[in-house]
């Protein structure tokens, strides 16, 4: 025990040496500053409106039993959680859907299970880690394409016709991994120009799209179903998971597939096999955020989101001093073009610093009772560290020029460095 400890803690130490060493914050911390941290991005998960339709859901059940007692294949698959896959399909126009603990969960199972030998998963570069996780537990051959890039895209599907006989003639499928909001970079997925190249260079069709809504799921779209809903591309898009640890304030996914890949997933897939099913308290807490979604309250709240994103967006772009952090490279943001050309806002915010200065900028609006959070590497790429900030819907005008300011101080102080 030992030798194994002096090997982890040498690890641990140069990680910190690196300045990358995770260290998850104190609750009393985070209690006394604003939160542009966390992705509750609705401002659900401590309101009132949710509390009262969780309780609903409860009283309303008394003879649900409160735990769900087993895994999917036994005595875990309750009526209620039968009920609420299917409502939750139809409401995101999907043939079926299967209600998973967690996203990672359902990531790992969906890549570790639906493509066969034979097939090849195309992901850009920037999915999220359960995915690749799920990939290296499959049995498909796997190739990224450059992040967003269409023409990357383009020449990884003709490299796969050309070195995969089965793909070209049709006999096997072309999976393509996709995020709607990236969660580091917050930019969207360009998924129509996609679909439109997969269709030019698989003209038999044999492929398929899954996209990862944990960031849009509940934010855009219908009623909040999301980036394939508010796209039109429920039939283009085959795989599709909504998570319910973000916008709605909770925890658990439904993955929205057909019952061919669900009835798959619960034979084939050792996460769903060997796990507990979800709980009746678990589902119940999903099925009222989702009923709060459909609402009133619901839409008032992604209305209020949006304009506190675009509000951040052009505050910080249009500082006096931004032009200048931009030029000098201390600050750099993925989605400033969105700005003039989405419909819809990521609530993800990503400011790139300097390599080794992420730290710094979180210090210094931490001291300026802002929460935020920074991502290093391996979570981003080497010298892209970030402070990741993520707009709520309880932020008010008041924070957002308050924490633009002191961005901004903060980066106008690397520039004096600089200039001297």
């Amino acid at each position: 025990m030992e030798i194994l400890s002096q090997k982890l803690q040498v690890a641990l130490d140069n990680r910190h040496k690196d300045g990358r060493l995770l260290e998850p914050p104190r609750p009393d911390t985070l209690q006394d500053l604003i939160d542009l941290g966390s992705n509750d991005t609705l401002s659900l998960s401590s309101s009132k409106p949710l509390r009262e339709k969780i309780f609903h859901q409860l009283q309303a059940n008394p003879g649900v039993p409160m735990g769900s007692r087993s895994s999917r294949i036994f005595e875990g698959t309750g009526q209620y959680l039968i009920d609420i896959e299917r409502n939750l399909a139809e409401f995101h126009g999907s043939e079926a859907g299967i209600f998973f603990n967690s996203g990672y969960d359902a990531n790992v199972a969906v890549w570790s299970t639906l493509p066969q030998p034979g097939d090849v998963v195309l992901y850009d570069e920037y999915v999220h880690a359960s995915i690749h996780d799920g990939m290296r537990r499959g049995r498909a051959k796997t190739m990224q394409f450059r992040h967003n890039d269409p023409s990357s895209f383009r020449d990884c599907l003709r490299d796969i016709v050309a070195d995969t006989p089965a793909i070209a003639r049709g006999a096997s499928v072309a999976f393509v991994a996709l995020e709607s909001f990236y969660s580091m970079d917050g930019d969207a997925a360009p998924a129509r120009e996609l679909i439109k190249i997969a269709q030019q260079q698989l003209p038999l069709r044999n492929f398929i799209f899954s996209i990862d809504e944990a960031h849009s799921n509940g934010l855009i779209g219908p009623n909040g179903s999301g980036f394939v809903c508010y796209h039109a591309l429920e039939k283009e898009v085959m795989i599709r998971l909504n998570t319910c640890g973000k916008a709605l304030g909770l925890t658990g996914a439904i993955l929205l597939c057909n019952d061919v890949m669900k009835r798959t997933l619960i034979n084939y897939s050792r996460g769903v096999m060997f796990s507990t099913a979800p709980s009746f308290v678990m589902v119940a807490a999903v099925k009222a955020s989702y009923q709060l979604l459909a609402s009133a309250e619901g839409q008032k709240r992604r209305d209020c989101l949006q304009q506190n994103i675009y509000s951040f967006h052009r505050k910080l772009t249009g500082h006096p001093k931004w032009i200048d952090a931009k030029a000098e490279g201390i600050l750099a943001l993925p989605t400033e073009r969105a700005i003039h050309l989405e419909p819809f806002l990521s609530p993800v915010i990503s400011l790139i610093t300097p390599p080794y200065e992420a730290k710094d900028l979180q210090r210094h609006l931490q001291r300026a009772g802002f929460w935020v959070n920074v991502a290093h590497y391996p979570i981003v790429p080497k010298n892209k560290d970030r402070v990741r900030i993520v707009v709520h819907t309880h932020n008010t005008e008041k924070q957002i020029d308050n924490v633009v300011e002191q961005i901004m101080h903060w980066a106008s102080g690397r520039c004096e460095k600089i200039s001297i």
